[in-house]
């Protein structure tokens, strides 16, 4: 087909908006984040193109989705070391969906490797205004690459809600991070 042009409706994340502090924690603003759905201003609004990227007061609106998918990943972690992952966050006044509905923060090292993961709810953070981590507690994972991927230390981590099937919407994504956790 000439002069077909595919243009994804996802998000995918800048490697600029990705910020390493002294070898000890990795921040990933807003547009170093993969969204699923992210780039359809009908589901999400994203921080302005022209914003810098490491904006520190920027964040990813979730206006309405039925399936909540965001995921970034990092290389900057050393084997047999642990790790803290999540996302720091916040309630719309209006925000709406989430009775009921759990949220999961996942994390893998490794294409092959296994997810562990924490799942909370969002239920009683709808009326609070302040910024807060997710998860609540830490979800630490100690970097042991699966033997099948041999020297692949890349770690994955995302937030899901893709159960549910019901809409939701209100939540401001600030940043995700990553944190070694010393042993």
């Amino acid at each position: 087909m000439v002069g077909f042009v595919y243009s994804s409706p996802h998000h995918k994340g800048d490697q600029k908006a990705i910020e390493k502090i002294k070898n000890k924690k990795t921040i990933i603003y807003p547009k170093g984040l993969d969204i699923t759905w992210g780039k359809d201003d009908r589901y999400w609004r994203l921080p302005s193109r022209y914003r810098n990227t490491k904006d520190p007061s920027a964040a990813a609106e979730l206006l309405q989705v039925s399936w909540l998918e965001v995921t970034c990943s990092t290389n900057n972690i050393e084997a047999g070391k642990s790790y803290r992952v999540g996302f720091n966050v916040s309630m719309a006044p209006a925000a709406f969906g989430w009775k009921g509905c759990n949220v999961y923060i996942m994390a893998k090292i490794g294409k092959a490797g296994k997810f562990v993961y924490k799942k909370m709810s969002l239920e009683n953070k709808c009326s609070v205004p302040n910024k807060f981590s997710m998860p609540e507690e830490d979800l630490i994972i100690t970097v042991k690459p699966p033997p099948s991927s041999l020297g692949d230390y890349c770690l994955y981590f995302g937030m899901y809600e893709v159960w549910n099937g019901r809409w939701k919407g209100g939540l401001m994504i600030h940043h995700a991070f990553v944190e070694k956790v010393n042993n």
